[in-house]
């Protein structure tokens, strides 16, 4: 993969005069250009990302890493980009970011979601992904699924605020009043920790990666969860693709051109296993953006 330079961009404050014509004239002068004119003109494209392993966060050294802005990387370096600037936002902020015109690109491992398509365009997905609980020590209340969640009258769960598990969740008949949401899964493992919730559901790889980072005995990740089952009787799975403004529908074909090309050589599990991911997170070839939007 062609080296893209990653820097971090530090939003500051700017007085209401300032902020105004921001807000004004930049984003103008983006859509009469074109977002893909534009970063190839410029070899820069911004991506907004939630700061979380391994999707896209800040490392020690203030570079950005994660899988998601390195496929990004790689999809974008053959139409000449040498740079990625990250803006960091919470996870529920991303799609109102980027209409916003703060970035180009939401590179944080969204899955595309019906209703999420009424507000951004998805390029196809670049990833899959089941999902997880984790559980002080020995899964006191003893749930493994969200429906075992959903059929306790007292176990209650935690997840992310803004991310698909809500629905899952809501979907599954869980109570809202027995669903605590929390602004990262940082907060949500504290929030376990101190007797909060019983449980946290969030995918299997942030899931990994937090308790990894934790190092702490008093967390366990549940085993025998059991995914949600789908129509035909199999699991559902979260596919994650990049989400764009609505108008950029060039940038959304040249992303989604390279992203067969890195499929079909093997080079995105290439880019993905450095992260923790492995050939079961590869999209299955078949379900398009599109095909998702209309589920």
């Amino acid at each position: 993969m062609p080296a893209l330079r990653h820097s971090l961009s530090r939003r500051h404050f700017l007085g209401a005069a300032a902020l105004g014509a921001t807000s004004l004239v930049l984003p103008s002068i983006a859509r009469a250009e074109g977002t893909m004119a534009r970063i190839m003109k410029d070899g820069v494209v911004r991506v907004g990302i939630a700061n979380e392993k391994p999707y896209g966060f800040v490392d020690t050294d203030g570079k950005v890493k994660g899988a998601i802005p390195d496929v990004i990387a790689a999809l974008l370096a053959p139409h000449g980009v040498k740079e990625l600037k990250a803006d960091i936002v919470e996870f529920n902020a991303l799609i109102p970011g980027i209409n916003a015109d703060r970035f180009d690109i939401i590179g944080a491992g969204m899955y595309i979601r019906p209703a999420r398509c009424e507000a951004v365009l998805f390029t196809n997905p670049v990833t899959r992904t089941g999902a997880g609980f984790a559980a002080l020590k020995g899964n006191p209340k003893g749930v493994k699924s969200i429906a075992e969640v959903a059929a306790h009258a007292d176990a209650i769960v935690g997840t992310q605020n803004g991310a698909a598990q809500v629905e899952e969740l809501a979907k599954a008949g869980v109570p809202t009043d027995r669903v605590v949401l929390f602004a990262n899964a940082t907060e949500a493992l504290a929030g376990l920790k101190a007797g909060r919730v019983d449980v946290i559901y969030f995918p299997a790889l942030e899931l990994n990666e937090l308790l990894k980072t934790a190092n702490d005995p008093t967390f366990e990740r549940v085993d025998g969860f059991q995914q949600i089952m789908g129509a035909n009787n199999e699991p559902e799975y979260g596919y994650a693709g990049l989400g764009l403004r609505k108008a950029d529908t060039d940038l959304k074909d040249a992303l989604d051109a390279e992203l067969a090309k890195l499929i079909s050589s093997g080079k995105l599990l290439e880019i993905i296993s450095a992260y923790g991911y492995g050939k079961e997170e590869l999209p299955d070839g078949v379900k398009t953006a599109e095909q998702i939007c209309k589920a």
